[in-house]
């Protein structure tokens, strides 16, 4: 997995590619890979931005002034990118990356409260097979002591 940072580099990089390719005249076709790897490390920064944070090396307003500024830097180049698709004519292409994109979000967060379920389900099993183990130990020991108990008394 990417860094954020590096993941934002990345999509600075290649909207400035999108922009070199539009001033040149390039179609669309030209600039799909571009157009990809800025949509991935855009994504990666808004994945990355939404977890918490635990770093002793900036303030919690430094951190969270340098994720908004990141989001609003990659938003900007996104309405950019979306301007250019609609005046060059591509606007359906457009509409339908961001059916897709949201589907594809709603698959993930799908998929993630099934894992996160998941996941409480199986600590619940091993917390209630523990608990069944060490009940089973206790009864096992409290019938031992009452076995010796009574063994010392049959042989007084």
């Amino acid at each position: 997995m990417i860094d954020p940072i590096t993941a934002f580099a990345t999509a600075q990089a290649a909207i400035k590619g999108v922009q070199a390719a539009i001033k040149m005249g390039k179609d669309i076709h030209a600039i799909g890979g571009e157009m990809m790897r800025f949509f991935e490390g855009k994504d990666i920064v808004q994945r990355e931005a939404s977890k918490p944070k635990s770093s002793f090396a900036k303030s919690d307003t430094a951190q969270a002034f340098e994720i908004v500024m990141q989001a609003k830097m990659l938003n900007d180049a996104e309405r950019e990118l979306n301007n250019w698709m609609v005046m060059s004519g591509h606007a359906d292409l457009w509409q339908q990356l961001l059916v897709e994109r949201n589907n594809i979000i709603q698959k993930r967060k799908v998929e993630d409260i099934l894992a996160k379920k998941h996941e409480e389900k199986r600590k619940e099993d091993i917390e209630d097979l523990l608990t069944w183990l060490m009940a089973g130990a206790l009864i096992i020991l409290i019938f031992f002591l009452i076995f010796w108990w009574l063994t010392m008394l049959m042989d007084k």
